[in-house]
């Protein structure tokens, strides 16, 4: 059997790689996903979390899982209400710790906000909780008979199990003691271990499985004690084989083929269960195919079934009527005689005696009357008729002509789906699908892919600061004599640097570098329309302040003459480029020329009052109404945040959008 689930040695060995790798990590992002896999509901997270010596890194969470990925899925369009709720309460905040509870499949990451409780058995849950584990929110409302999981109240731990790494000797034996199992069922239920984990530990003891684990000796006992203590100090080999994943490679295992030796045991972890995601996706899709196609391929015999019943209908009804006029008078004499029979006075049971004793052709072609309906049921050329005997002759064929034409009509609809359904048995079925992991090559982020930048409409590169910090940085270390630095005229501007790249900078490079500097600077937020900006070059840009004053982090002394740019307007286009050749899709921002030029679709922004979210929502919406079919489906798996990070300030309104 494949391994679906990892163990608490597994998250043992996990915790100790994460300590390390995610250290005084920020949560940036936070991604729910939520999917139905035959028939059952489950969830998928997915972490971003930025750390100063990696960047970026995803920490993927399922019900029973936990590692570091190199593996994403698209972004969902409406992020699940407690994805929100988790971004609110973790976005930004600082991880202090992370734990393992005890020798539980229970990871606890505490931040300088609160602590996340994730809890890997079961159906899975996690747990907000402030930072007196105090439940603020859990995935999942939940309750046992020991423990409930709902807001407002403190957090509980499940019931303890024994920790085989904390207890001493004696307290191990006694617990060995209480169990009339197999020692292995004991090793891998009683102490989580796992029955792979299990089976290795009686194996390196030297104890046979098949041992009732009252029975285990002294001896036997110090020897699962001192293999089990023995695990924490194996060198860590994180393998991966065929069925099974594990921080080190197993002697239980050595017959089969080692599939790979990873470099940490989340490398591990993601090789293999993504994998199985990928391959449980895909025969998901396969089995839906199938049971389409059936599904299908019923509806169409159903049809020809009602093809046939509407083509024999027609048939007998058109046969019928014929037959009503090759009869006219036979038909005619019985409607008559049933007619002056009942205005005489004469009973049903009266009249019908008489049409069973007067042996004419009329009555003996009269099989049966129907008074209560209003029909009688006349036998003619072998064919049962019933006949209205409130109607003439004529209305009776009349109703069956149009019987017949009734029936041609469904014919022709039958006919119509048919067509429909057989060519949903020839084409692809549409089906629900499963979102499949795709790995992520993380590119080497170039160094002004730091800051905010642009290539201007001939090319010249533009990078501008995002904050104090950053504007130092870039004036500092990044601009070089030949460049121009630009600054609005307004308390709050950002730093901006028009790389020369040994050319003379030319005029359309400088006006857009200006009209970037005074979108991003706090004339967008104070609401103005235009803002002047002015240019100089890299040696008037001092942090030499007069005698006697300070300069803050970021701000600069600007000495000699300026060049300035005047009622610069403040706009913003955001726009998307779609690289189709290597699957790639960037979204950028700047001045409307260069924007226009660089991507497929982009929109313009203006200083205005719709929120950040809303806006970037707006943006992607007016993008995806002007895409070709074939873009949308790369353009909806674009986050919102991907926009919403470009507008300046947090706030604005579209002013154009267009292709």
């Amino acid at each position: 059997m494949e391994k679906s689930e990892m163990t608490s040695l597994d998250l043992r060995f996990l915790v100790k790689e994460l300590k390390d790798t995610l250290a005084n990590g920020i949560v940036r992002k936070i991604y729910q996903y939520e999917y139905t896999l035959d028939k059952r509901k489950s969830h998928q997270f997915l972490f971003e979390i930025f750390t100063k010596d990696k960047g970026n890194q995803w920490l993927y969470v399922d019900k029973n899982k936990i590692f570091l990925t190199t593996y994403k899925k698209p972004s969902p369009m409406k992020p699940p209400d407690f994805c929100l709720f988790l971004r609110k309460h973790m976005n930004n905040s600082k991880i202090l710790e992370i734990r393992q509870h005890e020798f539980d499949r229970i990871l606890e990451v505490r931040t300088d906000r609160n602590i996340l409780i994730i809890e890997l058995f079961s159906n899975g849950n996690l747990i907000l909780c402030d930072s007196e584990r105090n439940i603020i929110m859990p995935l999942y409302v939940q309750k046992w008979k020991d423990r409930d999981l709902k807001p407002k109240i403190q957090y509980k731990y499940p019931p303890a199990k024994i920790n085989p790494f904390a207890v001493n000797f004696d307290y191990f034996r006694e617990f060995l003691g209480k169990f009339n199992n197999k020692i292995i069922a004991v090793l891998a239920s009683g102490l989580g271990f796992g029955p792979f984990y299990a089976k290795e530990i009686c194996l390196l003891s030297k104890v046979s499985e098949e041992t009732p684990s009252d029975s285990i000796g002294v001896n036997l006992s110090i020897y699962l004690f001192n293999t089990i203590r023995g695990l924490e100090n194996l060198s860590l080999r994180p393998t991966v084989y065929d069925d099974f994943v594990s921080p080190f490679p197993l002697e239980s295992m050595k017959d089969k083929a080692i599939k790979k030796q990873a470099g940490n045991f989340s490398e591990a972890l993601d090789e293999f269960f993504s994998e199985q995601q990928i391959k449980i996706a895909e025969e998901f899709e396969e089995k839906t195919k199938e049971e389409q196609k059936e599904r299908v391929e019923r509806i169409l015999e159903t049809q020809e079934q009602a093809m046939e019943k509407w083509t024999e209908k027609r048939e007998e009804k058109r046969s019928k009527a014929d037959i009503i006029y090759s009869h006219y008078g036979t038909v005619e004499s019985i409607l008559e005689a049933i007619n002056r029979a009942k205005s005489s006075g004469l009973t049903w049971e009266e009249i019908k005696r008489r049409a069973g004793s007067e042996g004419t052709p009329e009555a003996d072609a009269i099989k049966e009357i129907k008074e209560h309906e209003g029909i009688v049921v006349i036998e003619l050329e072998g064919e049962e008729i019933e006949i209205d005997f409130r109607k003439s002759v004529e209305e009776n064929a009349e109703d069956y002509y149009e019987g017949s034409k009734h029936a041609k009509k469904k014919i022709g609809g039958v006919q119509e789906a048919m067509e429909e359904t057989r060519k949903r048995v020839e084409e692809e079925p549409e089906i629900e699908t499963v979102e499949k992991p795709v790995k992520v090559e993380k590119k080497m982020k170039k160094w002004f892919e730091k800051f905010r930048w642009f290539n201007s409409s001939d090319d010249f590169l533009v990078v501008g600061g995002k904050d104090a910090t950053s504007n130092e940085v870039l004036v500092k270390k990044h601009s070089e004599p030949a460049d121009m630095v630009f600054h609005s005229d307004i308390q709050g501007s950002p730093f901006v640097v028009v790389k020369s790249g040994e050319s003379e900078i030319s005029d359309y490079a400088k006006k857009e570098a200006a009209e970037f500097t005074a979108a991003y600077s706090k004339a967008w937020t104070s609401g103005l329309a235009t803002v002047d900006v002015y240019a100089v070059r890299p040696d008037q840009v001092s942090k030499q302040p007069p005698t006697g004053e300070y300069l803050p982090r970021g701000s600069f002394m600007v000495y000699g003459q300026k060049e300035w740019f005047r009622d610069v307007e403040l706009k913003i286009a955001i726009g998307v480029r779609i690289d189709r050749e290597n699957e790639d899709i960037e979204v950028l921002a700047g001045p409307v020329m260069p924007i226009r030029k660089q991507t497929e679709y982009f929109v313009t922004i203006k200083p205005g009052e719709i929120e950040g979210s809303n806006l970037a929502r707006e943006i992607k919406n007016k993008i995806l109404i002007k895409a070709s079919p074939e873009d949308k489906v790369w353009l909806e798996k674009i986050p919102l945040d991907d926009f919403q990070k470009f507008i300046p300030g947090g706030k604005g309104e579209i002013v154009e959008y267009g292709v």
